[in-house]
C-alpha cells in the first residue's frame, strides 16, 4: 500500500518489548504452530493476538539447508466455531503486516467474528529474518548502496535472492498447510498493493492452496514497471480533474478546465518565475501532487492548483502556509510524529523486488527527468535519480520461471480496485481479466476511489463496514455467486472540500480555495487548536497524509 521512508539500521529480534522470547515453531508439516505472545508491534488491543517465529527453508529447492524465521500471527474468530482462515498479505513490497493488526477492531471488523485471521509476515520484513543496511547513509548515495549490497551479499551470498516473492509465495503455502494440522478450516488468501502479486505468485505454485483469493488493488505481473509511477500519477490526476468537472461545487471553484492549460500557467511560474515570492517550485509541487494523489487528500491539491493558476498576493501568502507546513517541518514539529518504527519496513527486500520484479517495462533516467520537465505529479529529482542507481546495484540479480508470467489457476477469485489508484491503475486490469479461467474469477471496480480498497471505500452510513469489506465478505461467504455490490451505491466518494479548520491551519484562511489569509506560524495554529480541539482532532486525516512520509 504507502511508500515509507526510514533509518536503515542493522536490527536484532531476540525479543518482544516486554523482553519475553518469541515461541518457535519446528519446520514440520505434520506439527502444529506453537503459539506464544507477540511481539508489541503484533499485539491487539483485547491481547487475543498469539504469534510464532515459524522455521522454513531459507531456499526451498534446498530444504535441508539453512533456515530463517517467518512471523505468523493469528487472531481467533470470536465465536465459538470458526468458518474459515483468512490469510493477509501486506503490500510494499518491503511493508511489515502489522499494520493488519491495526485493522482488527475497524476494517476488518466484519471478519473477526467468524473467521481466524491470520497475517504471514513476508521473509526480510519485521519480525521474520530481517534484512536491513548496517552502513549509514552518506550523501554520496552510489556509494551507500553499492557498500550496502556488497555487506549483504558478503554474508548471504546467492541466498540473498531467496528473499524474494516466489519464496515468500511457498512460504505461504507451508504455513496454510501447517495451519490446518489440528483442525481443517477452508482458507481465504487476500492481498493488498503488492500483496496481489504475491497471492498471484502463490497460485502459481500451488494452483489448489486456497479456497479464493482475493486480490485488492491489483499489481499486474507482467506488462508493468515502477518505472511507470510518474506517468500513472499524471493519468490519474486527469481523472480526478474530469470528476471534478462534474461535481457542481469544484467545478464552479476551479479557474482552470485542463491539465494542459494549468501546465502552460505553471510553466510561466517555475519559468519565468511570474509569481513573486512565491516558496513552492515545481519539485516541491511535485511531491505535493504524489501525496495528494496516493493518499486521498483531494481537498488540499486541487485548492492548491487552483491558487497556483491564479498566484494573487493572497495566494502567496496561502501556498506558503502550504509548504511551511508540508516541507519545511512545521507540520510535523506541530504533530509531533513519533520515530518511524525501523520494523515497519524493509527498504532492501523492496529495492530486490521492485528491480528484480516489477520492473518488466523500465524508463532510463533520461526519459523519467524529460517526462518530469512539465509534469504536475512526479518524484523529485533526487529520488529518481537514487532509483536509478539503485536499479543498477539491486537489479538484475535474479529471475525464476514465475516472473512476468500471468497466473493461472481455477481457485475462485475476486479483484477489486479503484478507478482513482495510481499505484496499481485499474487501466491495466485486463493484464489480470486476461488469466481469469472460469466465471468464478471476477473483478469489481469501484468509482471514485483510491488505492486499497478494503480500506478508503468508506459510505455514507458510517455506522457500517467498507464496501470493500462487504464485498469481500459476501465473495467468501458464497465463492460460487456473484458478489453483491450494492453498497457501491452508497459510497462517499470524493471530498473536495476540506473543513475550515484543516484549510485554516494549511491555507491561513477557512476557505482552501479562496480568503484573505494570514500567515500562519506555530502559534497561530496552536491557537486554533486551543480554540476547538475537537475540530483539530477531525483534521488530522486532512494533515497526516501529507507529513507523515
Amino acid at each position: 500500500m504507502k511508500t515509507s521512508f526510514v533509518a536503515l539500521t542493522m536490527l536484532t529480534l531476540a525479543s518482544t518489548s516486554q523482553g519475553a522470547e518469541l515461541t518457535q515453531s519446528d519446520f514440520n508439516r505434520y506439527l502444529d504452530f506453537n503459539w506464544g505472545e507477540c511481539p508489541a508491534q503484533f499485539q491487539s488491543a483485547d491481547g487475543k493476538n498469539t504469534c510464532t517465529l515459524a522455521d522454513m527453508p531459507l531456499n526451498w529447492q534446498a530444504p535441508d539447508g539453512k533456515n530463517i524465521s517467518v512471523l505468523v500471527s493469528k487472531y481467533p474468530a470470536k465465536s465459538a466455531n470458526s468458518k474459515g482462515h483468512i490469510w493477509l498479505l501486506q503490500g510494499g513490497p518491503g511493508g511489515s503486516g502489522s499494520f493488519f493488526v491495526q485493522q482488527l477492531n475497524t476494517t476488518l471488523a466484519p471478519f473477526t467474528e467468524h473467521y481466524d485471521l491470520f497475517v504471514l509476515e513476508h521473509r526480510g520484513v519485521g519480525w521474520s529474518t530481517h534484512l536491513a543496511c548496517s552502513n549509514p547513509v552518506v550523501s554520496d548515495y552510489a556509494q551507500y548502496a553499492k557498500t550496502c549490497f556488497d555487506d549483504l551479499h558478503q554474508q548471504w551470498g546467492d541466498d540473498l535472492f531467496e528473499f524474494n516473492t516466489t519464496a515468500a509465495a511457498r512460504d505461504l503455502e507451508y504455513v496454510i498447510g501447517k495451519s490446518k494440522v489440528r483442525d481443517w478450516q477452508p482458507s481465504y488468501v487476500y492481498g493488498v498493493s503488492y500483496g496481489t502479486l504475491w497471492a498471484q505468485r502463490f497460485s502459481q505454485i500451488a494452483p489448489t492452496g486456497a479456497q479464493a483469493i482475493i486480490l485488492d488493488s491489483v499489481l499486474p505481473p507482467a506488462e508493468f514497471g515502477s518505472d511507470l509511477w510518474d506517468e500513472n500519477f499524471n493519468a490519474t490526476l486527469d481523472d480526478l480533474l474530469a470528476y471534478c468537472q462534474l461535481d457542481t461545487r469544484c467545478q464552479s471553484r476551479l479557474n482552470f478546465s485542463s491539465l494542459q492549460q494549468l501546465k502552460a500557467r505553471l510553466d510561466d511560474i517555475f519559468t519565468a518565475q511570474s509569481c513573486a515570492g512565491l516558496d513552492f517550485d515545481r519539485q516541491a509541487l511535485q511531491m505535493l501532487s504524489i501525496l495528494g494523489l496516493s493518499r486521498s487528500v483531494e481537498q488540499i491539491l486541487i485548492p492548491t492548483l487552483h491558487r497556483l493558476n491564479r498566484c494573487n498576493s493572497n495566494d502567496v501568502i496561502a501556498l506558503n502556509n502550504l509548504h511551511n507546513f508540508v516541507f519545511k517541518g512545521l507540520g510535523r514539529q506541530i504533530m509531533q510524529l513519533p520515530a518511524k518504527d525501523p520494523f515497519g519496513f524493509s527498504q532492501v527486500v523492496s529495492k530486490l523486488i521492485t528491480h528484480n520484479e516489477i520492473n518488466h517495462v523500465q524508463r532510463d533516467l533520461h526519459s523519467k527527468q524529460a517526462y518530469c520537465q512539465d509534469a504536475i505529479a512526479c518524484y523529485p529529482d533526487f529520488m529518481n535519480y537514487r532509483i536509478h542507481l539503485d536499479k543498477q546495484v539491486w537489479g538484475n540479480r535474479y529471475t525464476d520461471p514465475y516472473v512476468y508470467q500471468p497466473m493461472h489457476h481455477y481457485m475462485p477469485t475476486l479483484a477489486l480496485n479503484g478507478d482513482l489508484d495510481p499505484q496499481t491503475p485499474h487501466t491495466y486490469i485486463s493484464l489480470i481479466q486476461d488469466a481469469f479461467t472460469n466465471i468464478n474469477q471476477r473483478y469489481v471496480e469501484l468509482p471514485q476511489t483510491h488505492h486499497g480498497v478494503l480500506f478508503v471505500s468508506h459510505t455514507h452510513d458510517a455506522s457500517t463496514s467498507t464496501c470493500g469489506a462487504e464485498i469481500m465478505k459476501n465473495f467468501i461467504e458464497d465463492i460460487w455467486s456473484q458478489p453483491d455490490t450494492g453498497c457501491i451505491a452508497h459510497l462517499q466518494g470524493l471530498n473536495f472540500t476540506a473543513s475550515a479548520m484543516a484549510s485554516h491551519v494549511l491555507f491561513g484562511t477557512p476557505d482552501a480555495f479562496d480568503g484573505q489569509p494570514e500567515i500562519m506560524s506555530e502559534v497561530d495554529i496552536m491557537q486554533l487548536k486551543q480554540s476547538d480541539p475537537a475540530a483539530f482532532v477531525q483534521a488530522y486525516a486532512t494533515f497526516m497524509p501529507l507529513i507523515d512520509f
